[in-house]
């Protein structure tokens, strides 16, 4: 492969450069894993934006990663990645035939690849979905497969999150399978076999051993995954400032270095003990909403000051509107201060996603266009609306 020896080189030495910082800095253990000869595919669950750096502390031997479209739209920092690690771009939401022949032809070429095969970073600390494909992919690899696991991670640096916060961190190896055994494995036994031996539930790991998370300003940007008040049923109406997310009906909740929801200066229990239940309550009031509500013509949600690009793929973003975005029960539009009004049926959209904390991704039959925004406001929302009018 061209550039195999540049690659590896940055591979190398990038590894030990990072390897006692970051370890530090994370409280980061790991297990050093004693892999077979190259090619092997690693899979692992995916809790932070540092897991493609972190996970490289326990593999020795370089591995190509498989990354977000997105990062390879970054000027001179995706010129950088490009030259030093060339990651292979998957477009979220996007058909994935490209990324899937880049992944063969780097297999065919003896090199390792990585797959964080949720796609995407966990909103409340459980493995998200995966996708049955990856039971294809590799059955049609037929090289060895490495499953490996973080915890601890998304309380280190949640998704949400403004600042890290130091607790405790862990990657391990969970099993290496032979080319024998996967050709032994039906494509459906592969998926389930990575579905179970990727999944973590961060709230359970810390009802089992509870770790404090210190750091400062604990709660802020949370309202960036934390869309509807439990107090007033208003949407868009959260903020957060150091340790604490309030709404303007006078609602007010501190989220502590357990990482549990506490009301400040009072025994009362909050609402919600956990960010996961959180957001469980608020998906069951959007699918309320949905089931009452027939009107297509009042916006469920909307947020001022937003942009709309169209993606060249690993190359640029376009800008083509900017104005008002709003969420009714069949489209998705941007209005102008002109008045002109863009408009997204949600039966075209064909999937929504998430890329950092609140840009918002979305493909139509042809096309890839991104969301973005300067203030902080839930992209999630936008993707559980999507879903459920849907």
């Amino acid at each position: 492969m061209k550039g195999k020896k540049r690659h590896d080189f940055f591979y190398i030495y990038g590894r030990k450069f990072f390897y006692q910082s970051l370890a530090e800095k994370f409280n980061f253990k790991f297990d050093n894993i004693d892999t077979p000869n190259a090619p092997y595919i690693v899979i692992s669950n995916h809790l932070t934006n540092w897991d493609p750096i972190l996970i490289g502390l326990s593999f020795g031997k370089p591995m190509y990663f498989v990354a977000s479209d997105h990062i390879l739209r970054k000027g001179l920092v995706s010129k950088l990645l490009k030259f030093t690690v060339s990651p292979i771009a998957r477009v979220k939401t996007a058909n994935e035939t490209q990324t899937v022949i880049s992944i063969f032809r780097r297999l065919k070429d003896n090199c390792n690849v990585c797959i964080f095969t949720e796609g995407t970073t966990s909103f409340d600390g459980e493995t998200g979905e995966v996708q049955p494909s990856i039971g294809k992919l590799i059955k049609r690899a037929a090289v060895h497969l490495i499953t490996y696991k973080f915890t601890g991670s998304y309380f280190t640096f949640p998704r949400w999150a403004r600042f890290f916060r130091k607790g405790e961190m862990r990657g391990s190896l969970i099993q290496i399978y032979s080319p024998e055994k996967i050709a032994s494995m039906t494509e459906d036994e592969i998926y389930k076999t990575v579905v179970k031996d990727i999944y973590t539930d961060a709230y359970s790991e810390q009802e089992k051993n509870p770790i404090a998370y210190k750091g400062e300003k604990r709660a802020e940007y949370l309202e960036t995954t934390l869309y509807c008040c439990p107090e007033c049923r208003q949407f868009g109406t959260l903020k957060s400032r150091d340790d604490i997310l309030y709404c303007s009906c006078g609602f007010k909740a501190c989220y502590n270095e357990y990482c549990y929801f506490e009301i400040p200066g009072s025994d009362e229990q909050p609402p919600f003990k956990t960010i996961k239940d959180w957001i469980k309550w608020e998906r069951n009031v959007l699918e309320n909403i949905a089931a009452k509500n027939t009107d297509n013509n009042s916006p469920v949600t909307e947020d001022d000051d937003q942009f709309l690009y169209e993606i060249v793929r690993s190359k640029n973003n376009i800008l083509i509107a900017k104005g008002k975005l709003a969420m009714y029960r069949d489209r998705m539009s941007i209005t102008a201060k002109s008045g002109d009004v863009t408009n997204f049926p949600l039966k075209d959209i064909i999937d929504m996603s998430v890329i950092t904390m609140n840009t918002i991704v979305f493909a139509t039959e042809r096309k890839v266009y991104e969301i973005h925004c300067k203030q902080q406001r839930s992209a999630l929302k936008y993707i559980d609306m999507h879903r459920i009018f849907k």
